[in-house]
């Protein structure tokens, strides 16, 4: 996909990087949002904004930029413990 076809998709969908940078104050930090705000999605959360069903990613980048996830989010504790690897029983 090039930029331009990259930029009519984001249009389509109503997104705006530039937007959503402007709402966390950098980029970085909207990678880390959007990312664990994706995992709650994933896990079942309810979303925040209503609208056609997309995935997991798009969701959070939509609720940051209409506000409804911020930069509390890194802040936030994490509900749950994180995943662990099953003990391998053989092989390796």
């Amino acid at each position: 996909m090039n930029k331009q076809q990259e930029l009519e998709y984001e249009a389509t969908l109503g997104l705006s990087n530039e937007l959503c940078v402007a709402m966390v104050e950098n980029r970085y930090d909207l990678v880390l949002i959007g990312a664990r705000r994706a995992r709650e999605l994933g896990r079942g959360d309810a979303p925040r904004v209503s609208g056609p069903k997309h995935s997991h990613v798009l969701t959070a980048i939509k609720e940051i930029e209409h506000g409804k996830v911020g930069r509390d989010y890194l802040y936030k504790e994490t509900e749950v413990a994180p995943r662990r690897r099953p003990k391998d029983h053989g092989g390796f």
